[in-house]
């Protein structure tokens, strides 16, 4: 579980394009330790604990795991991160680790006790917890230079520790214990969580809206700080050791026999994703809605940065008439964005991407709401051209749709193409992007042209990074013809 997403993030309906081949990508560990905590400070820079006194830090997003220096054996059960410099790991023994060089120096800190260690969380660089056995709660108020013993009121296990500010925590343990504290862990009282089975992860979002996950798939969740638990539908009956939110409705949960679940309500449903695995996940961290990484037995690494969904692609082939050169049958390579939209008014936006089409005219593009056998009005829109609506409705086919809007006039809404040489192209000269060219662009063109502004300019619709003469005349001849959007 990560801890640093406490405030709202958006939903990315619009992403860049690289290649997303499944939901969940295999990522190679180096390792067959069982790894039991995976934790990201930002999308690049994580670590992740592990058995043996394991302890593997990557700074590209999870691609590649170099080893850090634990100086123990100790099984490592947590780790927490404030920033790229400061953390710390905890384990079996009562061991506590910290470092402020990112992991390349780790000194041991002393906890006063030889109890295992299950979870660490910090409200800031100084004041954190940890939950132990036996009931036991650590603070510290310095950063660890002294950890000091909370009465909890419990003697039961207590794995999993969480606070949204210096005052605001719960812990979480065997026997359904939940405890809560508003001063900082100074009194912590019991919240009822309804069950008997064992809580293993806490996570929340603000002082109202948590979850709690245990024994028998079972996920609980709260909006009133605790003061009700209820249970939530997950439809599994395995033991789910993480939970993760990026915000108040997007997040992840993971468990034994590589389960996998996901959901953007806040939990009202729980979604299943194939993880490729088997193995028990232990614990799972999220930054975003789309991006995640879960980590378990035999040193298994699985990340997504498509919220775990299965993409559908669109193999688009498309020529812009500016750039276009018929001699040579290329193009100039530009950013060009498509949207799915529903077939009936108002034609609402399902879906949207963006990549760059090559000089070939071909691009790839992933959709994350899309779903097969749905139809769909595929809209192409770019930076200085008419925005094209495909003539009729599109379905995805086992993950694939392709559609080429250079072959016929008829692939366009309207036949709104411009045939050059062979092959028919999207019209250029919308360069104020109002849907139609018209003496408004022309001027924009001129404008820039008396100028000689050059550079990557909406004005240059040739491609050759000068506005001139022969932007001019591709958007007069559009502007002439009245040249505009045909939508349905």
């Amino acid at each position: 579980m990560n801890s640093t997403k406490l405030l709202p993030l958006l939903m990315f309906l619009t992403f860049s394009n690289t290649a997303y081949s499944q939901g969940w990508i295999t990522i190679n560990s180096g390792t067959g330790n069982t790894l039991t905590e995976v934790y990201f400070v930002d999308e690049s820079t994580g670590w992740i604990s592990g058995s043996g006194g394991l302890i593997i830090k990557s700074t590209d997003g999870g691609s590649t795991w170099s080893n850090q220096t634990s100086n123990t054996f100790q099984m490592l059960w947590a780790l927490y991160f404030f920033d790229q410099n400061t953390g710390w790991v905890v384990g079996d023994g009562g061991l506590i680790k910290k470092t402020t060089n990112g992991g390349f120096n780790w000194s041991d800190q002393a906890s006063g006790t030889g109890a295992s260690l299950w979870y660490v969380h910090f409200a800031d660089a100084s004041k954190g917890w940890i939950s132990c056995g036996g009931g036991q709660i650590l603070t510290t108020s310095n950063g660890g230079a002294n950890w000091l013993q909370q009465t909890s009121g419990t003697g039961n296990t207590l794995y999993s520790v969480f606070f949204v500010n210096q005052q605001t925590g719960w812990v979480a343990g065997d026997g359904g214990t939940i405890r809560k504290t508003s001063n900082g862990g100074t009194n912590w009282f019991s919240q009822s969580s309804g069950t008997g089975l064992l809580l293993h992860c806490a996570n929340f979002t603000n002082t109202l809206t948590g979850w709690i996950t245990g024994f028998n798939g079972m996920i609980l969740s709260t909006t009133n700080g605790g003061t009700n638990w209820i249970t939530q539908t997950t439809n599994v009956n395995v033991f789910i050791r993480s939970i993760d939110f990026s915000n108040s409705s997007n997040g992840f949960a993971a468990g034994d026999g590589g389960t996998m679940l996901a959901t953007s309500n806040s939990g009202a449903q729980w979604t299943a994703q194939p993880s490729g695995s088997e193995s028990n996940f232990y614990s799972i961290c999220t930054i975003d809605p789309l991006t995640a990484w879960a980590v378990g037995e035999n040193g298994t690494i699985r990340k997504t940065t498509t919220g775990g969904i299965n993409p559908k692609t669109l193999l688009l082939t498309a020529l812009l008439e500016g750039s276009y050169n018929p001699n040579s049958n290329t193009m100039k390579a530009d950013t060009v964005t498509a949207y799915l939209r529903n077939l009936s008014p108002p034609y609402i936006q399902v879906d949207s991407a963006i990549t760059v089409i090559d000089s070939s005219g071909n691009a790839s593009f992933n959709f994350l709401n899309a779903e097969n056998g749905t139809g769909y009005f595929l809209v192409i829109k770019h930076r200085n051209s008419v925005e094209t609506w495909s003539s009729a409705p599109l379905t995805f086919t086992s993950n694939i749709l392709s559609y080429d809007f250079t072959d016929s006039s008829s692939r366009a809404y309207g036949n709104n193409l411009q045939l050059k040489g062979s092959r028919w192209t999207i019209y250029s000269g919308d360069v104020d992007q109002d849907g139609v060219v018209d003496a408004t662009d022309t001027g924009l063109i001129d404008n820039d042209a008396f100028g000689f502004a050059s550079g990557y300019i909406d004005t240059d619709l040739n491609g050759d990074n000068f506005t001139d003469a022969g932007d001019l005349s591709i958007a007069e001849n559009n502007a002439l013809a009245f040249v505009g959007v045909i939508r349905p």
